[in-house]
């Protein structure tokens, strides 16, 4: 690396580092430091309660949105709303699945949509999830639950696990060709290693930064899935109402928000445009290996322990996601 490249660097790190510390909400991050989530239902259920009696407190509302911290360095940057795959990450993605016999695509339609709920415990589940669910069903073959389909060792990485993972599943299928194991491998380590380096972060928007962003309830089809042209998109998109317009056309107000059916709904309310980066603040989250590992050694496993099934099976279910 060129001497000016370096030091080029070093000063992008130190500035990013300024505006994360900058936009931390340490009161949500205390209170989930203080609880954990996905371990009891009595923790979660206080966890909840304390986060709706803050949000409901505030002068204005939050909305939160779980993410990857694959996405952080990009929001931090660019704001919330169009996030992207590395063309590598995705040409590695693709070629792992096509060896497993999927064809695997990812959309690059560059519609800026963020999936956000109130202020809660749903999204601390999004933000257990170190990857998008295409690359954790289509690479490393694994269910929708984001069940772990081996199980963990004490002490064992985030990225020697799903490397392990990967190896497992390649000598486990028929369909896949064992002169590409070795390539698959080292495309695997590389995209392992691009998702699993960065701390998950759950990201708070106040309602009144958002007013006038296009907004749904749930889905829209043809623009999540990228099957409407960027033409089709954008038209679906300018006859969506404004945020407050939504709100507006349900009767809702900041002091009804948590009663209503809709805000509740687990499909939450989709934004639909870039969201200032200096609008948002955000806490760190543990992913969900992380917090099967510290688990694990809170209930006494030892380093170089399996973990038993029914250990990431509870975990499991009470992520729900």
């Amino acid at each position: 690396m060129k001497r000016k490249d370096y030091y080029f660097k070093i000063i992008k790190q130190y500035m990013l580092s300024l505006k994360n510390k900058s936009k931390v909400n340490t009161f949500v991050q205390r209170l989930y430091d203080k609880y954990g989530y996905g371990y009891t239902e009595v923790n979660d259920a206080q966890l909840l309660m304390e986060l709706q009696n803050y949000n409901m407190m505030q002068d204005v509302p939050y909305l939160a949105t779980g993410q990857s911290g694959y996405f952080h360095e990009q929001i931090m940057n660019n704001g919330l709303g169009n996030f992207k795959l590395n063309q590598q990450d995705i040409e590695d993605a693709k070629y792992i699945s096509n060896c497993f016999g999927k064809n695997t695509t990812y959309s690059e339609n560059n519609i800026p949509i963020t999936y956000t709920t109130l202020l809660g415990t749903t999204e601390f589940n999004y933000g257990t999830q170190t990857f998008p669910a295409g690359i954790f069903e289509d690479v490393f073959q694994c269910s929708p639950t984001h069940e772990f389909p081996i199980q963990p060792i004490v002490g064992e990485s985030e990225q020697d696990y799903f490397l392990r993972l990967l190896e497992y599943q390649i000598d486990a299928s028929e369909k896949f060709n064992i002169m590409n194991k070795q390539e698959t491998l080292n495309r695997g380590k590389r995209l392992i290693n691009s998702f699993c380096t960065h701390k998950n972060k759950v990201y708070l928007i106040k309602l009144s930064d958002i007013q006038e962003i296009k907004a749904s309830f749930g889905d829209v089809e043809g623009l999540r899935d990228g099957k409407a042209s960027f033409e089709e998109s954008q038209q679906k998109i300018n006859d969506l109402p404004s945020f407050s317009q939504l709100l507006a056309s349900f009767n809702l107000n900041s002091d009804r928000i948590y009663n209503d059916p809709n805000m509740q709904s687990e499909y939450g309310i989709a934004l639909y445009g870039l969201i200032p980066y200096e609008k948002i603040q955000f806490i760190e989250v543990e992913s969900k290996y992380e917090m099967v590992q510290r688990r694990a050694i809170e209930l006494g496993y030892s380093i170089g322990d399996t973990i038993p099934q029914n250990f990431t099976s509870e975990i499991s279910s009470t992520i729900k996601r």
